[in-house]
C-alpha cells in the first residue's frame, strides 16, 4: 500500500471511478464461462473488486470522509451512466443516426433502472459491512476468529447481492430464478475469491486490526453527515493547522518535531536560537539528536524508553551554548497516527536561564553578605549545624565573634562609603590571616565571625584571635589618603569544650564578646560558664528594673554638702536608690549601668527629678531655702529630646527655680554627647557641675569650652590625702585651677577630720562624705539638718 495517505486516496477514487464506469458495460456485454457450468459476468467481477477495495480502505484509513466521497462517486458515476445510456437510446432511435451494427436501443434502455438499483444496493451493502464489523468485534474473541467471521460475512453480502439484485430488478418469477441459479456458481466463486483475499489481509494486519477493535471503525454521525458538514469540519481543521503553524513559527518557545530515531525533522527559529545562537538557518539543526545534547546518556536512554512506551516526559535541563550555560524546561510528547502507532515526537523547550540565574543570585544573597560577599549569619548557623558532631580525640573547633571598635566614629566622621572601604580592607586582611585555618563570616554591621576548620587546643584559638587583633590595629586608609585606626574585641567559644550544640556555641561566643567589650577596646575573652550566669542575671535585673520604674520602687536619698568656711550644710546631692520587692537592695553601680544599656536612663532621670521636686517642697522652708540640690545626669539624658522641657515643666509645677539645681555630669559622659545640647541647660538657668574631675583626659578642654559652675574632685584623690603626697599635689592643683576659673570646688568622699583640715587649708568650698553622714531618705535627711552639728 502507498505510504502517503493522499496518494492512497486519489488512487482509490480513480480505481472506484473506473470500476463503476467499466462495471456497467462489462455486466451488460461481457461474461465468462468456466468448466461449462460456471458463468462469471463482468459486472460481478467489477462489483466484488469494488466492495473489497472499499472495505480494505475503511480498515486502513478509518476516515468517514473517504467513504462519504465513495458514496458520492457511486452516485455521480451512476448519474453519468444513466444520462449516457439515455443519450445512447435517443441516438439509436434517431432517424439521422446510422446503426450499422444494428445495436438494439432496448438493451441500453433496460440498463438505466438496473444502474440506479445497483448504485443503491452498493451504498447499502457497504454500510452493512461496516455495521457488521462493529458488531462482530464486540462479540467474537480472537483475531483469527474475527477475521474469518468478517470475511464470511463479506462473502455472504456478495452472494446475497447476486440473489437480491435480480429479484428487485426483474421481479419474482421463474425466469428470474433461472437467471439466479445460472449465475449463482459464478457469484459464489467471485465472492469466495475476494473473501479469501480479504481474510488474508485481515489475518496479516494484526496490529492494524487491534487498533480498529479498540476504537469504532467509523464515526457514524460523521459518515451520515452531509458533504457540506464534512467540508466545513475539514475547513475548521485546516484553519487549526494554519494557526498551529503560526504558533510554531512565531513562538518564543523552542519547538521541534522528532522522528522515531529522535532526530529533528522540523524546528522553529526559537529553538535554533537556543541551541545555535550564531545561526539563523533552521537546517543547521536538522537531523540533530538534541536529546544527546540535553540529557546525560543514562537519563537519555531512560527517557527514550519512556517515550517509546507512549508516555510523556518533562524536566529541567541545561546545555552549553555560545560559551555560556543555559537552562530550560524540556517537554517531550509522543504523537500517534490514525491507527494509534507512534509516528513522531514533539519537543518543546522553554528557556528559563534568566530565572535560574536570578534564583541562584537570590540563593547567594540569602546566604552571603552583599558588601563583602562573605557568608552571612544564616550560612554560619547552617555550617554550625552540619559541623557540630563528635570529633577524633584531641580535635576541636572554635567560634570567634569579632566586633570592631570605633567603627561608628569612622562612619560618622568620614561617611558610610569610607566605612565600607574599611570593612572590605578588614575582610581581605583577616581572610589572608586565617587562610587554611578557618572561614570568615560577616554576621552584622561591624561584626564578623570565624569558624575554625580544626584546632588541637584552646591556645590555638587564642593565638588566632590575637593574630586577628594585630591585623585590626594596623592603620586603614580611607578616602584614598586618610589613615585611621580601629581595634576589635573578640569572644571565643570552643566545641566540645564549652558548647554541645549550635545555639549554645553561638550564644557563648556572643556572651564572651560582651564581656570583652566590657573590659575595654581590643580585649579578647574566652567563654566561661560564669559569664552566662552573669549575663542572665543582668537580663533578670533589667526586667526587674523595668517593673521597678513602673511600680514606683525607685527612692531618692540625700547626702548633705557642707560649707568648709561656715561649717553649715548648704546643699545636697540627690542619689537614686532601689529596694526591690523580690531582690532587696540593689546597689547603684549595678542598676545604673543596666539602665544605661537598656535605654531606661531617661525614664529613671525623670522619676528622680520629679521625686526630688516633691521632696524639696515637702521640707521645712528653713531647710529648703538653704539647699542647692545636685542631680546626676548621663550623656544619654542630655541627648534625649524633650528632657529639658520636661524638667522645666516639673519646676514650674512646683514653683521652683532652675538656679536651685546643679546638673552633675562626668567627664566620660561628655565624650559621647553634643556639648551644644548641654549649653541649653545652662541657658535655662541650671548650674553645671563637672563630676569626678581629674579622672578623664579632657578636663582642661571642657573647662575651656563649657561654662561649668562647679568642679567636683573625685573621691579617689581625697581617699589618699594627707598621707600620699601625689594625691595632695593633684588635689591642690585642681582646687587652685578651679578657683582661678571662678568655679566652686566640691570634694567627694570625705571620711576623716585630717581630710577636712587639708581641704580647708587649700580653700576648698564644700565637702560631702561619710564623715558627716551617708545618703539618707528624705525624713532622716530633714531630721539630720534640723539637729546638725559639725563634727569638726
Amino acid at each position: 500500500m502507498e505510504k502517503n495517505p493522499h496518494t492512497r486516496r486519489v488512487s482509490l477514487y480513480i480505481y472506484v471511478s473506473l470500476v463503476l464506469l467499466m462495471g456497467g458495460f462489462l455486466g451488460a456485454v461481457y461474461s465468462l464461462e468456466l468448466f461449462s457450468s460456471i458463468k462469471l459476468s463482468g459486472g460481478t467481477i467489477a462489483y466484488g473488486g469494488f466492495m473489497m477495495a472499499c472495505v480494505i480502505l475503511a480498515f486502513i484509513e478509518r476516515d468517514a470522509f473517504i467513504l462519504q466521497n465513495i458514496m458520492r462517486l457511486v452516485f455521480t458515476v451512476g448519474l453519468f451512466k444513466v444520462l449516457l445510456f439515455a443519450l445512447v437510446v435517443k441516438s439509436l432511435r434517431a432517424e439521422q443516426v446510422i446503426n450499422a451494427l444494428d445495436v438494439p436501443a432496448a438493451l441500453f434502455e433496460l440498463s438505466i433502472p438496473l444502474i440506479i438499483l445497483g448504485a443503491v444496493l452498493i451504498i447499502l451493502e457497504l454500510y452493512l459491512l461496516i455495521f457488521l464489523f462493529d458488531k462482530f468485534k464486540s462479540r467474537i474473541a480472537g483475531h483469527a476468529n474475527l477475521s474469518l467471521a468478517y470475511s464470511l460475512s463479506f462473502v455472504f453480502v456478495i452472494v446475497a447481492d447476486g440473489i437480491l439484485f435480480p429479484l428487485l430488478a426483474f421481479g419474482v418469477h421463474s425466469d428470474t430464478f433461472e437467471l439466479i441459479i445460472g449465475n449463482f456458481s459464478g457469484k459464489v466463486l467471485i465472492a469466495c475469491s475476494y473473501g479469501l483475499f480479504l481474510f488474508a489481509f485481515l489475518l496479516f494486519s494484526r496490529h492494524r486490526m487491534e487498533k480498529v477493535v479498540k476504537e469504532p471503525l467509523l464515526d457514524w454521525n460523521l459518515l451520515l453527515s452531509s458533504g457540506k458538514e464534512i467540508v466545513e469540519q475539514m475547513d475548521r481543521h485546516e484553519q487549526q493547522l494554519r494557526q498551529a503553524k503560526t504558533v510554531f513559527e512565531t513562538s518564543r518557545e523552542g519547538i521541534a518535531i522528532l522522528n522515531l530515531d529522535f532526530a529533528i525533522v522540523d524546528a522553529n527559529n526559537a529553538l535554533v536560537k537556543m541551541v545555535n545562537p550564531l545561526s539563523d538557518d533552521t537546517s543547521s539543526i536538522l537531523h540533530d539528536k538534541l536529546l544527546e545534547r540535553f540529557l546525560p546518556p543514562e537519563t537519555g536512554n531512560r527517557v527514550q524508553q519512556l517515550l517509546k512506551s507512549g508516555q510523556s516526559w518533562s524536566g529541567e535541563i541545561n546545555w552549553s551554548s555560545a560559551e555560556m550555560r543555559r537552562y530550560g524546561l524540556l517537554n517531550l510528547v509522543p504523537v500517534t497516527d490514525r491507527i494509534g502507532s507512534i509516528s513522531h515526537y514533539t519537543l518543546s523547550l522553554t528557556e528559563v536561564s534568566e530565572l535560574v540565574h536570578t534564583r541562584e543570585e537570590l540563593r547567594f544573597l540569602a546566604n552571603h553578605d552583599v558588601l563583602t560577599a562573605l557568608p552571612n549569619r544564616r550560612q554560619l548557623h547552617t555550617v554550625l549545624a552540619r559541623d557540630l558532631r563528635p570529633f577524633s580525640a584531641g580535635i576541636c573547633k572554635a567560634l570567634l565573634i569579632i566586633d570592631l571598635d570605633n567603627f561608628k566614629q569612622i562612619n560618622d566622621s568620614f561617611g558610610h562609603v569610607a566605612g565600607d572601604e574599611l570593612l572590605l580592607d578588614f575582610t581581605h586582611r583577616i581572610s589572608f590571616t586565617i587562610l587554611g585555618k578557618g572561614t570568615l563570616y560577616r554576621i552584622g554591621g561591624d561584626e564578623f565571625a570565624i569558624w575554625t576548620h580544626s584546632i588541637s587546643s584552646i591556645k590555638e584559638a587564642l593565638d588566632l584571635a590575637e593574630a586577628v587583633r594585630e591585623e585590626a590595629i594596623k592603620p586603614f586608609r580611607v578616602n584614598n589618603d586618610e589613615l585611621v585606626r580601629v581595634n576589635c574585641c573578640i569572644g571565643i567559644s570552643a566545641y566540645p569544650h564549652h558548647a554541645k550544640e549550635v545555639k549554645s556555641i553561638y550564644q557563648q561566643a556572643d556572651t564572651a564578646l560582651y564581656w570583652a567589650k566590657e573590659l575595654g577596646k581590643g580585649s579578647i575573652k574566652l567563654y566561661k560558664q560564669g559569664m552566662t550566669d552573669s549575663r542572665r542575671k543582668s537580663l533578670q535585673l533589667e526586667s526587674a528594673l523595668r517593673d521597678a520604674l513602673a511600680n514606683d520602687e525607685i527612692q531618692v536619698y540625700w547626702q548633705p554638702q557642707i560649707n568648709l568656711q561656715s561649717g553649715e550644710f548648704v546643699g545636697a546631692e540627690v542619689l537614686a536608690r532601689w529596694e526591690s520587692k523580690t531582690l532587696g537592695w540593689v546597689a547603684p553601680d549595678v542598676f545604673i549601668p543596666i539602665a544605661e544599656n537598656a535605654g531606661l536612663m531617661s525614664q529613671l532621670t525623670r522619676i528622680v527629678f520629679a521625686k526630688t521636686c516633691n521632696a524639696l517642697i515637702s521640707m521645712p522652708s528653713a531647710i529648703r531655702e538653704r539647699l542647692k540640690v545636685a542631680v546626676n545626669l548621663s550623656a544619654l539624658d542630655i541627648s534625649q529630646p524633650g528632657l529639658l522641657d520636661d524638667m522645666l515643666a516639673e519646676l514650674h509645677k512646683h514653683a521652683l527655680s532652675p538656679s536651685r539645681f546643679e546638673l552633675e555630669l562626668t567627664e566620660s559622659a561628655l565624650l559621647d554627647m553634643d556639648t551644644q545640647q548641654l549649653a541649653g541647660f545652662k541657658d535655662a538657668g541650671f548650674c553645671l557641675a563637672l563630676d569626678d574631675f581629674g579622672t578623664g583626659y579632657s578636663s582642661l578642654a571642657y573647662l575651656n569650652t563649657l561654662p561649668f559652675d562647679v568642679l567636683k574632685i573625685d573621691k579617689s584623690f581625697i581617699a589618699q590625702i594627707p598621707h600620699e603626697q601625689s594625691s595632695c599635689s593633684l588635689t591642690h592643683s585642681i582646687i587652685q585651677m578651679g578657683r582661678e576659673l571662678g568655679c566652686e570646688i566640691v570634694a567627694e568622699g570625705v571620711e576623716t577630720v585630717e581630710q577636712v583640715v587639708f581641704l580647708t587649708k587649700e580653700q576648698c568650698h564644700k565637702v560631702q562624705g561619710y564623715l558627716y553622714t551617708k545618703p539618707l531618705p528624705i525624713d532622716e535627711f530633714v531630721d539630720y539638718c534640723e539637729s546638725y552639728q559639725s563634727p569638726v
